[in-house]
C-alpha cells in the first residue's frame, strides 16, 4: 500500500494515486501557502501553477479573511441535519450562486467535493425521469477521455485515468461512451472544419442505437481536462444541447473544474452559449479553504420530483457554505473573473513561445486553464511518453515549479491572483524543462 509514514514510525497516511517507489524517492511535504506559492517543511519555495494540483485555489494561499468566515461560522453553528431542516448560511449561498449560473440555474444542493455533485446530479436527473413516469432511463452518456469523479456513479462515466474506473469494475450497468471533440489527434481521423462536427452529431446514432427511452442524460465538462484545456470546436455544445432536446436527455454540464472563473467567465459553458439542465460545480466554489461542492438545476428538473431521496450527512453544511459566500465575494468585488480572462490571455500569448521545441505539438488554453500538448513527431502527431511527461513535472518541481500532467500535455492553472512576472518566471522553467528532456530523447 502506497503510504507515508509519520515521524513516529508508527503511524502513515494513505496516499491517493501515488506509487510507492515515488513515496520512497521523498515527496515534498507541504506546509504553508501564501498568493502563489507554498512552502514545505524543508523550507523549499515553490511556485504553485496548478492551485493546489487540483486547481482548486483561485483567490491564492493565506487568505485570513475567508478563513475567519469559516471560523465565525463554526462558532455560531457548526453542523446540522440537511434532512427536514436547513441552515441560513446555505440559503446565503444559493441565493448568492443564482446570481452568477447561467441562465436559469437558481437550485442547489451543497456538498463535499466534484464527485458528490457528480453523484447527485445523475441521481438527480434519474429520479426525475422516474417521478415523470419514465422509470426505464438510467443509462448515462459521458465521453472518452472524460473525468467526473469517484463515486459510484462518477466512475460510470469516466472515460479517462482507467485504472481508477477498471480497479472497480463491474460497475452498476449503464454507462454509454462517445468520442471526444479532440481536433489535433481526431479519434474519428477527419479534420474540423470539413468533419461537420462528426463527434457531436453521432451522439444521435449512439442514442438510437442505446434506446433513447432508456437514457438520463449527457454529462460533459465544458472543456475537458482529460486531454489537457481540451475546448471543443466551435458548434459543438449547441448540437450536444438540440440532440438532447429532441430525446428527452437531461444536459449535465460539469463546472467542478471550469466553474468559478477558471477560464476567464464565471462559468465554462459561457462560452457556448447554451443553457444546462444541471450544473455540477466544486473547487473554485470555495477555493479550496473548505471541502465544498454543489449540484444546480433548472426549475423543470427538481419541480417534478416530490421528495429527492438522498443524503449525504455534510450536505449544506453551514461552516462550508459560509466560506464559499466569502469566497464568491472575493472573485466578485476583486474582479478576478474578468482577471482571469485578462491574465490568461497574456499566459496563452507567451507560453506559445514553447511550440519552436521539437516535442512541443501543440499550446491552447481559455483563461486561466491551459495546456501543452507533446508529440515526438510534429507530421504524424505521435503519442507522446508518459514517463517522459512525468520526467518534465519532476524537472520543474527540483527547479522550484509546480505543473502537472494531463493526458498527452502538461496541464497549467494557476491561481487567478497571478503575476506577470510570475508566469514570466515560471515559463522560463519551462522552456529549460523542456528543451533537457528533448535533448535527453534526441530529439533535440
Amino acid at each position: 500500500m502506497a503510504k507515508l509514514k509519520g515521524s513516529s514510525g508508527k503511524s502513515s497516511v494513505i496516499m491517493c494515486r501515488t506509487p510507492k517507489d515515488f513515496i520512497e524517492k521523498g515527496i515534498p511535504i507541504i506546509v504553508r501557502g501564501e498568493g502563489t506559492r507554498v512552502f514545505d517543511r524543508d523550507g523549499n519555495s515553490y511556485l504553485d501553477l496548478t492551485s493546489g494540483v487540483t486547481r482548486p485555489v483561485h483567490v491564492g494561499y493565506g487568505r485570513k479573511d475567508l478563513a475567519e468566515a469559516a471560523g465565525k461560522q463554526a462558532a455560531e453553528l457548526c453542523y446540522f441535519t440537511p434532512v427536514n431542516f436547513t441552515n441560513q448560511r446555505a440559503i446565503d449561498l444559493a441565493e448568492s450562486l443564482s446570481r452568477f449560473t447561467p441562465g436559469n440555474i437558481n437550485n442547489f444542493l451543497f456538498v463535499c467535493d466534484g464527485s458528490e455533485a457528480v453523484e447527485s446530479a445523475m441521481k438527480l436527473a434519474k429520479q426525475y425521469h422516474s417521478w415523470k413516469g419514465d422509470k426505464q432511463r438510467f443509462k448515462v452518456i459521458s465521453r472518452r477521455g472524460a473525468y467526473h469523479g469517484v463515486t459510484a456513479l462518477a466512475l460510470r462515466a469516466m472515460g479517462t485515468v482507467l485504472t481508477m474506473r477498471h480497479s472497480m469494475e463491474p460497475l452498476t450497468p449503464g454507462s454509454v461512451f462517445v468520442e471526444s471533440p479532440y481536433c489535433y489527434r481526431c479519434p474519428l481521423h477527419l479534420t474540423y472544419p470539413d468533419c461537420d462536427l462528426l463527434c457531436a452529431g453521432d451522439v444521435r446514432r449512439i442514442i438510437e442505437f442505446e434506446g433513447p427511452e432508456h437514457i438520463s442524460a449527457f454529462i460533459g465538462e465544458p472543456i475537458q481536462q482529460g486531454f489537457g484545456a481540451l475546448a471543443p470546436p466551435e458548434g459543438y455544445w449547441e448540437v450536444i444541447r438540440e440532440i438532447c432536446n429532441d430525446y428527452g436527455i437531461l444536459l449535465i454540464i460539469d463546472e467542478v473544474i471550469c466553474g468559478f472563473g477558471r477560464t476567464g467567465r464565471w462559468f465554462g459553458i459561457e462560452h457556448f452559449g447554451i443553457q444546462p439542465d444541471i450544473m455540477t460545480m466544486a473547487k473554485g466554489i470555495s477555493s479550496g479553504y473548505v471541502p465544498l461542492g454543489a449540484v444546480g438545476c433548472i426549475d423543470e428538473v427538481i419541480d417534478p420530483i416530490g421528495t429527492f431521496e438522498h443524503i449525504h450527512t455534510y450536505a449544506n453544511h453551514p461552516v462550508s457554505c459560509a466560506a464559499g459566500l466569502k469566497n464568491i465575494e472575493i472573485l466578485d468585488q476583486e474582479n478576478l473573473i474578468e482577471r482571469a480572462a485578462e491574465i490568461g490571455a497574456y499566459f496563452l500569448d507567451q507560453l506559445k513561445s514553447l511550440e519552436e521545441h521539437p516535442i512541443v505539438a501543440e499550446v491552447r488554453g481559455t483563461g486561466c486553464w491551459l495546456g501543452i500538448d507533446f508529440t515526438t513527431d510534429k507530421k504524424t502527431r505521435a503519442v507522446f511518453p508518459m514517463d517522459r511527461l512525468g520526467s518534465i513535472v519532476q524537472r520543474a518541481l527540483r527547479k522550484g515549479l509546480i505543473i502537472k500532467l494531463m493526458g498527452q500535455a502538461l496541464e497549467l492553472a494557476p491561481p487567478l491572483i497571478i503575476e506577470k512576472s510570475d508566469i514570466d518566471w515560471g515559463i522560463k522553467i519551462i522552456h529549460e524543462c523542456v528543451a533537457e528532456e528533448a535533448k535527453d530523447m534526441g530529439l533535440a
